[in-house]
């Protein structure tokens, strides 16, 4: 309960910022402000990813939705990283004709708004990062459910980053009356954004695709198997993860004839064992004995 308090006033806060900076930056002139808003904007949307985690995690699945709501958390971040992607290429293609053609910025703007969101996003990162530090290995969802607000708080912290460097980029127009400064900044948060949202947009891609996770390796999976005596054969592999936590396995292992429910029983408990070391944390095993006709396939 202490996490999702945490996170709402997290989002609560972001939330006033990106107004706050949206008007400040079509008042003033400012895409510096207007980038740094749509990077706010991205950081709201994965505080409440993480919010909806938090919340779903402990939520049972249902008779209709049998896998529970886990895959909310993928389709939130694929769409909310795919609108990123169309408004971070405008602002770019606005931020280098400013940048032949600069126009004057009302740079207090900056200065003010970009100081109160540095203030802000700092606060939120401590927030998080605070209750992060203090309440560390517990239980597994416990764990989990805190390197959840542990990426929250890394993408807090690179907010309030970005926030003061708008604030030093006022700060150098207000004195010197360099406006090209102003699309400079938002080119390079820009590009700062786009190295942040494509690795999001491909990751959740992939795990709606249902395709095998990067960090797991099949072939090894396939070894890890038929390490253990009993196994003859292992066909019918398929590995996929329901969300960024989760990930599932089944397969079709071949068994000696004379192997009894009992002995089955231990295999399995082996199995979970031994795949957990690569994350797996679900498992569906078909077993076969010899002369089972079956195609096989990888």
């Amino acid at each position: 309960m202490e996490n999702k308090n945490r996170l709402f006033i997290a989002i609560a806060l972001n939330v006033l910022i990106v107004i706050a900076q949206i008007i400040a930056g079509l008042y003033s002139g400012s895409l510096a402000l207007l980038t740094d808003a749509i990077h706010n904007f991205q950081d709201v949307v994965s505080l409440i990813i993480a919010y909806i985690a938090v919340v779903f995690m402990a939520k049972k699945p249902t008779k209709r939705m049998t896998f529970g709501y886990l895959r909310s958390e993928v389709m939130a971040g694929f769409i909310n990283s795919a609108f990123l992607l169309g408004a971070i290429f405008l602002i770019i293609l606005n931020s280098i004709e400013r940048l032949f053609k600069p126009e004057e910025v009302q740079s207090i703007y900056l200065i003010v708004i970009g100081g109160i969101a540095f203030v802000i996003n700092g606060f939120s990162a401590w927030l998080l990062g605070f209750h992060h530090h203090h309440h560390h290995g517990e239980e597994d969802h416990h764990h989990r459910e805190d390197l959840n607000i542990r990426a929250a708080y890394l993408h807090l912290l690179s907010d309030a980053g970005i926030s003061l460097g708008v604030v030093i980029g006022g700060i150098i127009m207000y004195f010197y009356g360099v406006y090209w400064v102003d699309p400079l900044i938002s080119i390079l948060f820009s590009l700062y954004i786009l190295k942040e949202t494509i690795p999001v947009l491909k990751k959740s891609y992939m795990i709606l695709m249902e395709a095998t996770p990067s960090n797991v390796n099949v072939a090894d999976i396939k070894k890890e198997i038929l390490s253990i005596p009993q196994i003859k054969d292992v066909h019918d592999i398929h590995v996929w993860a329901l969300s960024s936590k989760d990930i599932y396995l089944s397969a079709h292992i071949l068994l000696e004839n004379q192997t009894s429910i009992e002995d089955f029983n231990k295999i399995l408990e082996m199995l979970k064992e031994r795949l957990d070391r690569y994350g797996i944390n679900h498992i569906t095993i078909q077993p076969e004995i010899k002369d089972f006709k079956c195609d096989y396939t990888y």
